[in-house]
This record gives structure tokens, C-alpha cells and sequence, in this order.
């Protein structure tokens, strides 16, 4: 036995260290290989991880010959990508909202990102980080044909993941200075409005604008859940159809809140400075962060109104404000006398991310804590609307009270009976929305089923205050054009909204 046994060591450990010397030799393969597919899925490219992969693969290989190329082209753009990672996982590669919404996020916004991300993902990021790293020191293969490998690695790296990387980079960076740009000018330009005919039906006008609520985890839209019970049996008109316009805040709402034509924007020509013009007292309540009247999309909007208070400075010491923090100031405005009608704008946190940051109780307490806290927002949202409704009512005047959500979110998680809903622009549930309308004069709970762009939200919107202009048409829901060739806002380019896939609701296990 003994014997036997010392043949099986004479081969095993020789056989051991023939391997070893093996893996040794193309350890460097295969580093450069892990690295070229987790950049390549860090900077949001999963879906075409074979070819721009590749390519990826065979430039790191055939540029690594030269050390002051990787330390000078690879390493900056290779960092980029790598700080990039978590983002790009969990929301894709890069496109107008995601850089709008790092460039316009507060400090408080950010460390709730990252306590939100998965340890997956930490995980994927520190082996990336260590894959980079020995590349760069050790990673270095050498070619007889210097000239033509150097070329062939150019080459290869113009196709390659990196390459999609900083090119959407730069046309999303272009895109958003130019929307900001107009925002800035749009500040200290007046609104040309060729008023036609103001006559506003209500004295009362109040428009909620919810945040990340799709309108499949909506009871009042059929989900099994009773979600948001008062919208559900109260007597309104539910669009049941209405897409946003993009699938962030920020490049969604100045597209709804103004003029605009896909990417074009104009947003002087806005919500506010239309009431405004039609005589309309105008009062904006945020419970979203400004930062300053130039900084973020929406403050660009709220600044032209008569009145704004905004419960958020977008600082360090910013609180988690609760939406329940508006209705003392929304009472107030109601309460203030004015002549004609007046029009309150109400921005609130809804279901923003995190969302068990937004309630003060999980109401459901389901096993799916993430999708269990979506919900109690829904709930909180409804619930506000159920308030404000009730102390319209109370004024003993006319009024007329409309919703809509920016947009909605998509469940990125595979694991089921978890969800992880997140921003993103591939799925129609993150462009459908609700849109509800709640009057005095509306007597009977109504189901509109037809596709509305929010692009003719300001035809919806004049048509609503009971405003005509030259420059729209005054349209209400019923009135506007059957559309089945509607297109949204994906990435940075217009697609047609029937083209997106499907990410169906997920029903809650208790």
C-alpha cells in the first residue's frame, strides 16, 4: 500500500507543478481576459459582451507591449470605467439621464446609492480594481511586429467596449450642458405667450408630480395589492396609457413642464410661465433638492413661479424629508386670498430610491422588504392625495387636482421573490406612468384607456387651466389624437416606445 501510494505521489505532485508552470504562463491571458468582461459589463455593454468584449480583449493584448501607452491612454480611461462600475451595472452604460442625475444629485442621494448597491456587486468592483491593477504592473505581451501590432490594438480598441464608453460619455455630457444652457438662458428670458383666450374653469388648481411610480404596482390601475386605495374608488379620470417622456427626472420633467420635441427643449415656454401669463397666482412646494436656480432642471422651472418653497437646500445637511412635510405649507397657500384662480405645484419624493427611506412605516411587511417599501410609498402618495383632496373640499370652491409620476423604474434583480427596481430606459414599464385627474365637478370613477405621450403634456396642461396660446394646441385627454407610433426618450436617442421589452409587475410573496 505503501508503495502504491508513493507512486500516486511521484505523479501527482510533478503533475501539480507542470500545471502550475502552465497556469503561470497564461495567467496573464487569462487576467486580461477577466478584466476585458468586467469592464465590459461595468460600463453597461452586457447585452454585446462577445463582440465589443472581444475587441476589447485583443486591444488590452496588443497595446499592453507598451508600458507608457497603458500607464498614459489604458489607465485614465480604464479608471474611469472602473469608478464607473456600479453604476453601470445596475443602470447601463451611459446616456443624458444618468449624467444629469450624478451631476444634480446631493451628498445624501449618493451615500444612499452605495448603501444600496448589492455586496455582488462590491464584490465584481474590488476584483475588477485588482484585475486593472495587475495589468497594468505586470500584464505585458511581447510582439515581433511592434508597428502592426500597435495599429491592429488601436484598431481594435475604436470597436471595443471602451471606446462605446467614452464616446456615450461625451454625447451625453454634450446633450445635458445644452439642456442646462437653455435652462440658464431660459431664466432670464420672458416667455413669448400669444394668449388667446384665458377663461380657468376651477379657483383651484393643484398639480402633484410623483416620482419612479409605474402604474402596473398600482392598485387604481389593477394590481391584486390594494396599494393606493383612495385612487382606486375616488371619482376621477384615470389615463390608463400616459407615457413620460424619458425615463429620469431630470431630462423627463423639462420635457413634460415645457415645450419640447424629443431632444430639443424649450423651456421658457413652461407650465409656470403660461399660468403666469393667464393671470393665474403660481406656487411652487418641492420636497426635492434645490441647489440653486441654475443647478437642476426642475429649479430652472419652479424659479419663474409667484411663490416657491423648497423643504431641501441640497447641502450635506440636507434631511430626509418627508412628503407629509408639504401639506402645512400646501394649507397655507390654499388659504392665501387671491382674486382669479391660483395654481399649486406640488414636487414630491414618492417613490424615489431608497424607498424605505421614504415612509415612516413598512405597512405590508412583506419577505420582499425592497418591493414591500415600494409599495408603503404608494400607499404614502396616496394617501397625501387623499389629504389635499379632502382640504380642497373644505374651501367650499372649485377645484381640480392632477397627477402624474416622471417616470417609472425596471426590476434588474434574477433572483425570484426579490426585486430590485431601479432606473433604466429599456422597458416600457419605465415610461408608463399614471396620470389622474381629481375635480369637483367629476362625479364618477373613469378608466381613459389610450396612449398619451407626455411630449403633449402642455396641451393637456393649457387645455386644463382653461388657457389658449399660438403656440399649442388646447387639447384635453379625450381630444388628443389616437398615437401608435409614440416615441420616448431612451438613452440619448428617440425610440418608438412599442419597440422597448416587457418587464412585468412582480406579485408580492408574503
Amino acid at each position: 500500500m505503501c508503495q502504491k501510494h508513493y507512486a500516486y505521489v511521484r505523479i501527482f505532485f510533478p503533475s501539480l507543478f507542470v500545471c502550475l508552470i502552465i497556469f503561470m504562463k497564461y495567467l496573464d491571458v487569462v487576467i486580461t481576459l477577466l478584466l476585458s468582461l468586467l469592464l465590459t459589463i461595468g460600463v453597461g455593454y452586457e447585452d454585446t459582451i462577445i463582440s465589443v468584449g472581444g475587441y476589447l480583449f485583443l486591444a488590452l493584448i496588443f497595446l499592453s507591449s507598451k508600458q507608457w501607452l497603458k500607464w498614459l491612454f489604458i489607465f485614465p480611461i480604464g479608471l474611469i470605467a472602473t469608478l464607473y462600475f456600479q453604476t453601470g451595472y445596475i443602470y447601463g452604460h451611459p446616456n443624458i439621464g444618468i449624467v444629469a442625475s450624478l451631476l444634480e444629485t446631493n451628498k445624501r442621494e449618493i451615500i444612499e446609492f452605495l448603501f444600496a448597491i448589492p455586496i455582488k456587486v462590491w464584490i465584481l468592483n474590488l476584483i475588477l480594481l485588482a484585475t486593472f491593477s495587475y495589468y497594468l504592473i505586470r500584464v505585458e505581451f511581447e510582439f515581433k511586429w511592434r508597428k502592426v501590432v500597435f495599429v491592429s490594438g488601436c484598431i481594435c480598441f475604436y470597436f471595443s467596449s471602451l471606446s462605446l464608453f467614452v464616446s456615450h460619455c461625451y454625447n451625453s455630457t454634450e446633450h445635458y450642458i445644452k439642456q442646462i444652457d437653455a435652462l440658464k438662458n431660459s431664466i432670464h428670458q420672458s416667455a413669448n405667450w400669444h394668449i388667446l383666450k384665458a377663461k380657468p374653469r376651477y379657483k383651484t388648481y393643484v398639480l402633484i408630480i410623483g416620482e419612479s411610480m409605474r402604474k402596473d404596482y398600482m392598485s387604481s390601475y389593477g394590481y391584486p395589492i390594494n396599494s393606493t386605495p383612495f385612487l382606486a374608488t375616488t371619482p376621477g379620470i384615470l389615463v390608463n396609457g400616459y407615457l413620460s417622456t424619458a425615463s429620469h427626472t431630470a431630462v423627463s420633467l423639462p420635457r413634460t413642464l415645457a415645450i419640447s420635441h424629443g431632444l430639443d427643449l424649450h423651456p421658457v415656454n413652461n407650465i409656470i410661465t403660461l399660468a403666469n401669463a393667464a393671470k393665474m397666482k403660481t406656487i411652487w412646494l418641492s420636497n426635492q433638492g434645490f441647489i440653486g436656480q441654475y443647478d437642476t432642471a426642475v429649479s430652472a422651472i419652479a424659479v419663474h413661479a409667484s411663490e416657491k418653497k423648497f423643504l431641501k437646500k441640497g447641502n450635506f445637511l440636507t434631511n430626509n424629508t418627508s412628503d407629509y412635510a408639504l401639506l402645512p405649507l400646501f394649507k397655507q397657500a390654499l388659504a392665501q386670498p387671491y382674486n382669479g384662480s391660483k395654481l399649486i405645484v406640488l414636487h414630491i419624493m414618492g417613490s424615489h430610491e431608497n424607498f424605505c427611506d421614504r415612509i415612516k412605516k413598512d405597512i405590508y411587511n412583506f419577505k420582499d422588504k425592497d418591493l414591500s417599501c415600494y409599495l408603503s410609498t404608494y400607499n404614502q402618495t396616496d394617501t397625501i392625495i387623499k389629504t389635499i383632496v379632502n382640504d380642497l373640499k373644505a374651501t367650499q370652491d372649485s377645484y381640480s387636482l392632477m397627477y402624474f409620476s416622471d417616470h417609472g423604474l425596471n426590476n434588474v434583480s434574477t433572483i425570484k421573490g426579490k426585486t430590485q427596481l431601479v432606473h433604466g430606459d429599456l422597458y416600457k414599464q419605465n415610461y408608463e406612468v399614471p396620470l389622474i385627474e381629481i375635480a369637483s365637478d367629476i362625479h364618477q370613477h373613469t378608466m381613459l384607456n389610450k396612449q398619451i405621450s407626455a411630449f403633449d403634456f402642455m396641451s393637456i396642461f393649457s387645455n386644463w387651466i382653461g388657457v389658449k396660446t399660438a403656440q399649442l394646441p388646447s387639447l384635453n385627454v379625450y381630444q388628443l389624437p389616437q398615437n401608435k407610433k409614440i416615441q420616448v426618450l431612451s438613452g440619448n436617442q428617440m425610440v418608438l416606445f412599442k419597440s422597448l421589452k416587457n418587464d412585468p409587475d412582480e406579485i408580492i410573496q408574503r
